[in-house]
């Protein structure tokens, strides 16, 4: 097996710091009136780790401390977790702040050991996330050697027995700080003169148990593989929804632009590590003591692109009434479909167009409104004004949908030129005298099995003709004999 250990340093003051609308600010966790991480700009300002609260406010004037909220923490692991999940299906939980992940399987598809970690290297810095990652063949080795730092050097394509052996010759140099042991049982090594997991080794099992009893003989058997250590591994979420609650209210739409990014790249590392796409999503901005002010955005197509998700989302915002305050604003996924990754190629590369369709149309209806774009769709009936109807713009067109020229040749050509896209709203009468006819009869007879029917029959011939004014019409002529104009080809 190979364990992947991801620990999160500076999880605690980075859960606390989504709250900052500037990620410039100093920042600090403090706890027993002490520092305990500090962000870059703290440190950048002289402020280290272990100083008293008050030295390190007269060092920066901008400084802002946090406590530590253990409930947010444990929330923002589980997000973390879920969008890891597309580098593994087998992740457990490590409280308080490491995820370890099974990846023996996903090798080959992330191009090997250093591809995949690269790739959560690059997940987790995306999400404001320091890293510290370990590799071994057990997950209690792996998160040792993440919390050490204890870096060794392995093949792109290791084997088990590679994993094993240079892991077990790294943990032999572990300070046991780093390892599960209770504070108590490492005093007593200390005590001892023992203090890496190297002179643990050496030592007598037998003795051992005698003197620390059976829970650390158990503890060093799953380090080290002697014994299974079976993990309970995370069932990821079915819908996406996070918030983030302000240190100061939020008076304008420009100051919302920055949590709302951090919002929206979540919900595309969340929809990534699911295979899924969203069609519409919820944003709630609240106010203090009054109801929150919701607003939906909807997309022709499922969306995974973080960037977009935010485009749009801004462009309808500029359209909302917001609150005088906002204290929080909360996203969620309303409606997700399954994800099918299609080239664009065709829309994406043509000259005149900066967009593809899907982005326009969602443009266009979070600038003018929902009812400012709409798709056609085939209706059940032969009568031509009755063939379609109007729906809700959809890109999501099935290749069973389309047609496949290659099987039906001309076919659909030829269909395209016996009707004209543009029908009149009612046929208009004309003379026979007036159209040259260039094509047809075409027979629409319909209505007529029906006793009582909804629409009156229709019997029709149509034909392409000429019209005495030049133009290339669509027309038919009744059971009556009479003429009508019911389309113009372009």
């Amino acid at each position: 097996m190979l364990w992947f250990c991801v620990e999160l340093p500076a999880l605690g003051l980075e859960v606390c710091a989504r709250r900052m609308p500037d990620e410039d600010i100093p920042a600090v966790l403090v706890q027993d009136n002490r520092v305990v991480v500090c962000n870059t700009p703290a440190s950048d300002s002289g402020i280290v780790i272990g100083c008293s609260l008050a030295t390190a406010h007269s060092i920066s004037h901008r400084l802002v401390h946090f406590s530590r909220d253990i409930a947010a923490e444990h929330e923002r692991l589980r997000f973390i977790a879920d969008a890891a999940y597309r580098f593994s299906a087998s992740i457990s939980i490590h409280e308080p702040s490491a995820i370890l992940l099974e990846v023996s399987g996903s090798l080959k598809l992330f191009g090997g050991l250093y591809g995949l970690k690269r790739g959560l290297i690059n997940l987790l810095g995306e999400l404001g996330h320091r890293t510290d990652i370990g590799i071994a063949h057990t997950p209690l080795a792996a998160l040792a050697l993440a919390r050490s730092k204890e870096n060794y050097e392995l093949p792109r394509w290791p084997t088990a027995h590679d994993v094993k052996t240079l892991a077990l010759e790294s943990l032999r140099r572990i300070s046991l700080r780093h390892t599960e042991c209770g504070s108590d049982i490492i005093e007593r090594f200390a005590s001892m003169g023992i203090e890496t997991l190297g002179q643990i080794f050496r030592l007598p099992t037998a003795e051992l148990g005698r003197r620390f009893g059976p829970k650390l003989l158990d503890y060093l058997e799953r380090l080290s593989g002697q014994r299974a250590d079976p993990r309970f591994c995370i069932t990821p979420a079915a819908s996406f929804t996070a918030e983030l609650n302000f240190l100061e209210s939020l008076s304008n739409k420009e100051s919302l632009a920055f949590p709302m990014q951090r919002l929206a790249q979540d919900l595309g590392n969340w929809l990534i590590s699911r295979q899924f796409g969203v069609l519409r999503i919820g944003w709630s901005f609240v106010p203090f003591n009054a109801d929150a002010v919701t607003m939906e955005v909807e997309f022709a197509e499922p969306q995974q692109n973080k960037q977009t998700l935010l485009s749009i989302s801004r462009l309808k915002l500029d359209a909302l009434d917001l609150p005088a305050e906002v204290l929080s604003i909360r996203l969620a996924s309303v409606r997700l479909a399954p994800w099918q990754a299609e080239s664009n190629f065709l829309f994406a590369r043509a000259e005149h167009s900066a967009h593809p369709p899907a982005e326009l149309i969602d443009q266009f209806k979070a600038r003018l409104g929902d009812g400012a774009c709409s798709g056609i769709a085939d209706n059940n009936n032969h009568r031509p004004e009755l063939a379609w109807r109007s729906t809700a713009p959809d890109m999501r067109l099935s290749k069973k949908q389309r047609p496949n020229t290659q099987t039906k040749g001309r076919e659909p050509q030829l269909a395209a030129t016996r009707r004209p896209l543009w029908l009149l709203k009612a046929p208009k009468p004309a003379l026979r005298r007036q159209l040259s006819l260039l094509r047809g009869p075409e027979r629409i007879d319909v209505g007529w099995w029906a006793s009582t029917n909804v629409y009156d029959p229709a019997h029709r011939d149509y034909f392409i003709a000429r019209h005495s004014d030049g133009s290339q019409c669509w027309v038919f002529a009744d059971r009556n004999g009479e003429w009508f104009i019911h389309g113009y080809f372009a």
